[in-house]
């Protein structure tokens, strides 16, 4: 699969005219639960010659290919800078990915130092909260709930108990998530899912699990609950502005 992502990239760039910057792997199998036949959700930032930025009118600045089981979505670079200022919780994300499909290295390492300066709590929290407030209430309205659903519910709420915990950018990959669980039983369930996850498909209905439901209420509660603490934050312009420049100029 990763052949035909390369050349799928290589061909967006010769159609839109374009330069990927960085593409990697997000979704289930970055978060480190695919079922077996999982999509692959690949996100990438691309830049356009310099004369491209230089028009008065808006141009289109995101690029989207869905075929099948693959997903591949692009952002412009400005647009990718100016998310990353407002604390986008998807651009660190994206950097996090354990799966990396193709990078300029200079820019992704000059992006991953920058990163942490625009991480907003209230922002990250907020982001993660509501997803984890709707993952909950859809997963509550089933007496069969799919695998998916709880997963997805699982890894937003600790999402948001790490931030409210640590203070900082939570991390991509569910395992490193998992320390904040510290009850036994719920360890124990959580790692039979897990497996169970591993073999079934993404249609997979799985009879309700109200004790992991009640715990993830308890969680989603206490974060609401202290939400208000958590502090907004907003990075300087400037240095992402720097790093758009000097790509724009460097990277032919």
């Amino acid at each position: 699969m990763k052949e035909l992502i390369l050349k799928r990239l290589k061909e967006i760039e010769t159609e839109y005219d374009v330069t990927v910057l960085f593409a990697s792997e997000t979704g289930s199998r970055a978060w480190g639960f695919p079922s077996p036949d999982s999509d692959y959700d690949v996100r990438f930032i691309y830049m356009h010659p310099q004369d491209w930025y230089l028009a008065i009118d808006e141009k289109r600045d995101s690029i989207e290919y869905l075929n099948g089981d693959l997903d591949l979505v692009g952002w412009d670079i400005r647009k990718s800078l100016q998310l990353l200022r407002k604390s986008n919780a998807a651009m660190f994300e994206r950097l996090q990915s354990p799966i990396i499909y193709l990078e300029q290295t200079e820019f992704r390492e000059k992006l991953n130092q920058l990163a942490p300066a625009y991480f907003s709590p209230k922002a990250g929290l907020h982001h993660y909260l509501s997803m984890a407030f709707s993952y909950f209430k859809t997963c509550e309205a089933s007496e069969m709930v799919k695998l998916k659903s709880y997963f997805y519910l699982l890894r937003t709420a600790l999402a948001s108990f790490w931030i409210i915990e640590k203070n900082s950018v939570p991390p991509l990959l569910f395992q490193d998530l998992l320390p904040l669980v510290e009850d036994r039983n719920t360890q124990e369930k959580i790692a039979m899912l897990l497996s169970m996850k591993s073999q079934q498909d993404e249609t997979y209905l799985h009879p309700k699990e109200p004790e992991l439901e009640n715990y993830l209420k308890t969680i989603l509660d206490y974060c609401e609950c202290k939400a208000p603490e958590i502090k907004a934050h907003k990075g300087e312009t400037e240095p992402i502005n720097q790093l758009f420049r000097e790509t724009l100029f460097e990277i032919k």
